[in-house]
């Protein structure tokens, strides 16, 4: 009862001190991260099994265009002989959490926006979008997305409603759908776990969040997996 309780306190103080964007218009955007810029993926960090013994690798950089960042490595599902490593095959970025004074996150308001929207250049693999809204009972849970790339050398726009987000736990999703907790999204990443061993190679240019629709839809529709 006490580690609910001080979740809960823990999400509502997250939501009072969220960065607020203005009241938005259909069309209107915010641009979150864009990787144009050298500095920004000194925000983020990469994540891989490697760094628990197992045999993929990858890395987060500019690329060296001016055009974006390029998210790439490679993917080894196989298990290291002689560890105690019992999974392999992942690799992540993840956004860094932004810290406010006395050591306090910020936490980002897109309650009045409906859909993410990604410029990538992918590779035709799959990967998913995580966001993390911490608070709630469990540290992991996350609420996750599917971002399908096409492979060649143009640049896409890929939108992702928020409607779309599942709320998974340790990578299994849960019975018990929760609202995508738009007042407080505390942490953004990709992750790559299709079990295809071999290179991949991801570009982003910028991660925005829109507003694509008029009116938002009635409450029966608003989340499609609740």
């Amino acid at each position: 009862l006490f580690i609910m309780l001080r979740s809960v306190l823990r999400y509502w103080a997250g939501v009072k001190s969220a960065t607020t964007p203005r009241s938005v218009d259909y069309g209107e955007e915010l641009t979150i991260w864009d990787f144009r810029k050298r500095d920004a993926v000194q925000h983020w960090r990469c994540i891989c099994d490697n760094d628990v013994k197992g045999l993929s690798r990858a890395n987060f950089e500019t690329n060296g265009k001016g055009t974006g960042a390029v998210f790439q490595g490679i993917l080894n599902t196989e298990i290291p002989v002689g560890t105690n490593v019992k999974y392999s095959g992942y690799c992540a970025i993840r956004s860094n959490p932004k810290k406010k004074r006395w050591f306090k996150s910020d936490r980002m308001d897109m309650s009045v926006f409906d859909a993410f929207q990604l410029r990538v250049r992918g590779d035709g693999r799959k990967y998913m979008v995580n966001v993390q809204s911490p608070g709630l009972a469990r540290k992991d849970d996350i609420w996750q997305c599917f971002l399908f790339t096409r492979g060649g050398p143009e640049w896409e726009n890929i939108m992702l409603p928020f409607r779309e987000f599942f709320l998974t736990h340790r990578g299994y999703m849960q019975d018990h759908q929760m609202s995508f907790p738009l007042h407080s999204m505390y942490t953004f990443g990709l992750l790559l776990v299709d079990r295809t061993n071999g290179p991949f190679r991801l570009e982003i240019q910028h991660i925005k969040a829109i507003r694509s629709i008029l009116e938002p839809p009635p409450d029966r529709e608003k989340r499609k997996y609740i």
